[in-house]
């Protein structure tokens, strides 16, 4: 019988994938830059704004803080 991942493991996953999407974001920054190709692009973008946003409720959570998202701005994708 498969073993269930567990809470912990589904976080670090999640986190993974919101880091993955930051990157994605910052890689075409860096070398091919915006161009004519608005529809990808903004999923770039969108895609990596909801990571940040998903991390930060990540962070509030397992600080054991409040989530009301007026904290500091502690950040693990940047």
């Amino acid at each position: 019988m498969p073993r269930q991942p567990s809470d912990a493991d589904k976080l670090l996953e999640i986190s993974a994938l919101c880091q993955a999407a930051v990157q994605e974001q910052r890689d075409r920054e860096r070398r091919h830059g915006y161009g004519l190709d608005d529809y990808t692009e903004g999923r770039i973008v969108g895609g990596a704004n909801l990571a940040r946003k998903v991390l930060r409720v990540l962070m509030d959570n397992s600080a054991g803080g409040p989530s009301d998202n007026r904290g500091s701005r502690r950040s693990l994708a940047g």
